[in-house]
């Protein structure tokens, strides 16, 4: 199995900007000596639920610091965006980086985004499927010609191309069934948010595999894309399930609060997505719904391994940097879960 870990780069209403990034970064820059697999950075703009309106700097930031550990965009919004712009943006990162670059792409975002970046909502997931398409061909490394709806190009030869080959993994972000059966048209793997029901990841699994055969995509190809998929959990691993609960529960729900003003407005994309799903509930029921798993490392394990189960996922993406969550907190939840977590559902998942 293999741990990824993702960031928001959240404000909590008692952090400053530069506390966000102080944070945020003492983890990210841990968390390669600790073994996790990968660091996955969200792209948000013009409000406190991200403070990363430029992953790429970010990762280039940490790319310069590290050596091992990949570098995820957690999604790049691409109707926001030319798709020339991102493949040279990524295309210098994959080089500067030695190949450690991992590309998700989405097309979430506010009403706000849209308009002010000239973008129309109704239009963003052909700009996406576009958009992949024109990075692809630019990640060639030869002259190509484009001719799409949105965007074309004569003779392009974009320079310089990435280190890795063909190019850097795509994933794509699958939060509503639509985006699914996109993913599954082009055999992308997937990048599922925490609150997406596990009843909808059972069911669009099916529905990924037979929305990718009818596009002509092999079975290896198929379950190729599903190993490299990431699942999502909001994971906190502490000595006590007491201690666990005291710690996150106020930070978790201020999050909670917050999302569910951001994506209740209307001013979400997801235009098929089920946004009754964010509404702010107790406490407890986001514990019993299996979104956050907080506590002792069995619990945790147990919970994950419950999630993997049910959903055939090799590769768990964990949102540890709860916003406001004291660094040193995160940090032990951080080293617990490697310590003793890790191993535990890895022993499982090959059957020891």
């Amino acid at each position: 199995m293999e741990f990824g870990l993702f960031f928001l780069m959240q404000r909590d209403d008692a952090w400053s900007e530069q506390a966000v990034y102080d944070s945020g970064l003492e983890q990210i820059l841990a968390a390669e000596a600790l073994g996790y697999h990968s660091v996955w950075l969200a792209e948000h703009h013009f409000n406190d639920y991200g403070l990363c309106p430029a992953p790429p700097v970010l990762a280039a930031f940490v790319a310069a610091r590290t050596r091992t550990v990949r570098l995820g965009m957690g999604v790049t919004l691409m109707p926001l965006h030319h798709p020339v712009d991102v493949a040279e943006q990524l295309a210098v990162l994959d080089v500067l980086s030695g190949g450690r670059l991992d590309v998700g792409v989405g097309r979430g975002g506010t009403l706000q985004d849209y308009r002010t970046f000239g973008a129309e909502r109704a239009e963003s997931r052909v700009r996406v499927e576009e958009g992949i398409a024109l990075m692809r061909q630019c990640w060639q490394g030869q002259p190509f010609d484009f001719k799409g709806r949105f965007h074309s190009a004569e003779r392009l030869h974009v320079r310089p191309r990435p280190t890795q080959q063909p190019h850097p993994p795509l994933f794509m972000a699958t939060n509503s069934e639509d985006s699914v059966r996109s993913a599954a048209r082009l055999c992308l793997p997937t990048l599922a948010a925490f609150y997406v029901p596990l009843d909808d990841l059972r069911k669009r699994r099916q529905i990924y595999r037979e929305e990718a055969a009818a596009a002509g995509h092999s079975g290896a190809a198929i379950d190729e894309a599903e190993r490299q998929s990431w699942g999502m959990r909001v994971v906190h691993v502490a000595r006590s399930h007491e201690d666990a609960m005291r710690v996150t529960e106020g930070p978790f729900m201020r999050w909670q609060a917050r999302l569910s003003i951001l994506r209740g407005d209307g001013g979400g994309l997801q235009d098929s997505f089920d946004r009754s799903l964010l509404r702010l509930r107790p406490f407890q029921d986001y514990l019993a719904e299996g979104w956050a798993l907080f506590g002792t490392p069995a619990e945790v394990r147990d919970g994950l391994q419950q999630f993997v189960d049910a959903t055939g996922h090799q590769r768990l993406l964990l949102v540890m940097a709860v916003p406001g969550l004291d660094t040193a907190l995160a940090l032990r939840s951080m080293r617990l879960f490697t310590e003793e977590v890790a191993p535990a559902l890895t022993a499982v998942a090959q059957g020891a």
